[in-house]
C-alpha cells in the first residue's frame, strides 16, 4: 500500500509538534511525567532543550525528504513527486530549476536545510551535555545568530514561491521547524543572561550517583560535608 506524499509528511510534524508541545508551558505536565526517564525534563532549561532536539530532527528529516524530491526532479525532468491540492503543490516548486538551489552556492535547499538542522542540533546536544561551561553562552548566540540569518533565507522562499504561484508544504514544514528552533535559541539565551539557567537544576553536588559514576568514568567521588552544605 503506497502513502500518498501529504500522509508521509506528517512523520516529520509528528516531532515537531511534540517538541513543540514540549518547550510550551503546557509541557510541563508533559516533562514532569516523562522526568523518570530524562530528570532533566524537570526544568524549564531541560523541556526547551528537549523539545528542540524533536524539532531539529523534525526539521532535518523534512530537509532530506526535500532533498529527494529535487534529486527525483533532476533524475526524471518532471512530474508530480508530492502531492498536489490547489495552490500546495511542492513538485512545482522544488521541481523549478530557476528556484530550487540557493543562490552563488548552487546546493539544493533541501541540502541546506540538513546541513543547518545539523549544526543546531551540534549546538545544542554540546549545550545540553555541558551546560555549565564558559562557552554555553557563545553557542547558543551562534544558534541564535544562524536562526536570524535562516529567517532572511525564509522570506527569500517564501518570495520564490510568490512568484512560482505555489505553495511547498514540505519547505513550510521546514521553515516552521527552523522558526521554533531560533525561538528556542532566544528563551535559552535568556534563561542564562537572567540568571534561571541552573534553577531548578541538578548541580555538581546534587547529581545521583548514577550520574556521577557516568561523568567520572565509573568512579563515583564521595560527596564532602563541605560540599553538602
Amino acid at each position: 500500500m503506497e502513502i500518498d506524499a501529504n500522509t508521509q509528511l506528517m512523520f516529520h510534524w509528528i516531532p515537531i509538534v511534540f517538541g513543540l508541545v514540549l518547550m510550551s508551558p503546557f509541557g510541563e505536565g508533559l516533562g514532569l511525567k516523562m522526568a523518570s526517564r530524562w530528570p532533566s525534563l524537570e526544568t524549564t532549561r531541560g523541556r526547551t532543550i528537549g523539545g528542540m532536539m524533536a524539532v531539529i530532527f523534525g526539521g532535518f528529516t523534512v530537509s532530506a525528504h526535500t532533498l529527494w524530491i529535487h534529486n527525483k526532479a533532476n533524475e526524471m525532468g518532471s512530474g508530480n513527486f508530492c502531492s498536489a491540492d490547489g495552490v500546495w503543490d511542492c513538485s512545482s516548486v522544488i521541481g523549478n530549476s530557476d528556484w530550487n538551489t540557493m543562490p552563488f552556492v548552487g546546493l539544493p535547499w533541501g541540502m541546506v536545510g540538513m546541513l543547518a538542522f545539523a549544526l543546531f542540533l551540534w549546538l545544542i546536544v554540546s549545550v545540553a551535555k555541558e551546560p555549565t561551561e564558559s562557552w554555553v553562552l557563545t553557542h547558543l548566540k551562534i544558534g541564535r545568530n544562524l536562526g536570524i540569518l535562516g529567517i532572511g533565507m525564509i522570506f527569500y522562499l517564501i518570495y520564490a514561491e510568490y512568484e512560482i504561484g505555489k505553495l511547498c508544504q514540505y519547505c513550510t514544514t521546514a521553515h516552521v521547524s527552523h522558526v521554533i528552533t531560533t525561538f528556542g535559541f532566544f528563551r535559552l539565551s535568556y534563561l542564562y543572561e537572567s540568571n534561571n539557567w541552573g534553577v531548578g537544576a541538578s548541580s555538581t553536588s546534587e547529581l545521583t550517583a548514577k550520574e556521577r559514576k557516568a561523568k567520572r568514568g565509573g568512579y563515583v567521588a564521595p560527596i564532602t560535608a563541605s560540599e553538602e552544605e
